[in-house]
Formats: C-alpha cells, sequence, structure tokens
C-alpha cells in the first residue's frame, strides 16, 4: 500500500471541553496565519501578539461555546482599531468565516459545532455592521 493511500482518520467528537476549544482555536489561527488574504493582516497590519492573543481567544469561545464568562472585553474596538489602518472588506470576513467553518467540520461535529458555526457567522455579520456604521467597511 503506498503512503498517499493510507487514511488517517480521527473520530470527530463534538466540542465539549477547553481543550477542545483549544484544538479549535490554535489549528483555526494556523491556518489564519497562513491564508494569503488574512495572514498579512494579522501579522503584517496588526501585528498580533500571538502568545497573547490565542488565550483571550480561547476564552473567548471558551465563553461563547461553554459559557466560562472567561472573555471579558469589547472585541468590536480591535477590529475598529484594524480598519483605521487597513481597507477591511467582506471578503474578508467571507475567507474568515470559511475558514472557522472548515476548521470546525475537519475537527468535530455536533451540536456544539453547528453552535460555532453560526455564533461565527454571527460575530461576522455584527463586526461588519460595525465596520459598516463607522463608515470604515470597504466594498470591493
Amino acid at each position: 500500500m503506498q503512503l498517499n493511500q493510507i487514511s488517517m482518520t480521527t473520530t470527530r467528537h463534538d466540542i465539549d471541553t477547553e481543550a477542545d476549544i483549544t484544538r479549535l482555536v490554535n489549528q483555526f489561527y494556523e491556518r489564519v496565519r497562513q491564508d494569503v488574504e488574512l495572514g498579512p493582516i494579522f501579522t503584517g497590519v496588526a501585528r498580533v501578539d500571538w502568545s497573547h492573543h490565542i488565550p483571550r481567544l480561547i476564552g473567548f469561545w471558551s465563553t461563547v461555546l461553554l459559557g466560562t464568562e472567561q472573555y471579558k472585553g469589547n472585541p468590536v474596538l480591535p477590529h475598529i482599531e484594524l480598519a483605521q489602518k487597513t481597507a477591511i472588506r467582506s471578503a474578508h470576513f467571507e475567507r474568515w468565516l470559511a475558514l472557522f467553518t472548515q476548521t470546525v467540520d475537519d475537527l468535530f461535529i455536533g451540536d456544539r459545532a453547528e453552535l460555532a458555526k453560526m455564533r461565527a457567522q454571527s460575530i461576522a455579520m455584527v463586526l461588519q455592521s460595525k465596520l459598516y456604521g463607522a463608515g470604515l467597511l470597504r466594498h470591493p
């Protein structure tokens, strides 16, 4: 059997624990960093300190999906500040959402996984609305 014929599969389960949230956030933002559209915004413009940002994102998604109330903050403000530095387009949100959805689907299955995708879509819509209201959302 050739190497490319070997399929390594793992059983997907729902997002149930903090470890699941950590896995989701780490793998998703690894994809974001490598993405040709989003990577330069996060690394070049926003200059994200990932050692600080990843734990905040884990806290955010833990709050959203597990109700842990770890995240305290305003997720809109950093996006407004970023949009003041560079052109943020609806296409960026679409790409972010596509990567998030694909990451969830690759790793998890279940009600909370579906909730994660719905919440991500809602978050993208709210952020776009806030940026649009501030005159900061660019269209292609």
